[in-house]
């Protein structure tokens, strides 16, 4: 069986998540062959750091407030089209890819 990465967006965290061949969850970063692959990893993290702009976090309040507008809505679209493209061109089938990012935001 092969392993697989998820796609899933949550607050503060890298979006990759590495499951092995028993659908166990590894890590969430990249895969190993790709840890220092700056592109992959500066695609992703413009993902996560966008998403991230949807929560109030402070010291009195922790909740997810949504996306603003569909500016913000179309430019995390395009972010992850991106990174999914980045990801599926490196990945050249070594992976199953399982995107679980919800466009719903």
């Amino acid at each position: 069986m092969i392993k697989k990465i998820r796609l899933l967006l949550e607050y503060n965290t890298y979006p990759l998540w590495l499951y092995d061949e028993e659908d166990e969850i590894i890590d969430n970063d990249n895969p190993p062959e790709w840890n220092d692959d700056q592109q992959l990893t500066d695609a992703f993290m413009a993902v996560s750091d966008l998403y991230d702009t949807f929560f109030i976090d402070n010291n009195q309040e922790f909740r997810y407030i949504g996306c603003p507008d569909n500016q913000t809505k179309e430019k995390l679209l395009l972010l992850i089209s991106e990174a999914v493209e980045i990801l599926t061109r490196k990945n050249d089938g070594k992976y199953i890819i399982q995107n679980d990012i919800d466009c719903d935001v």
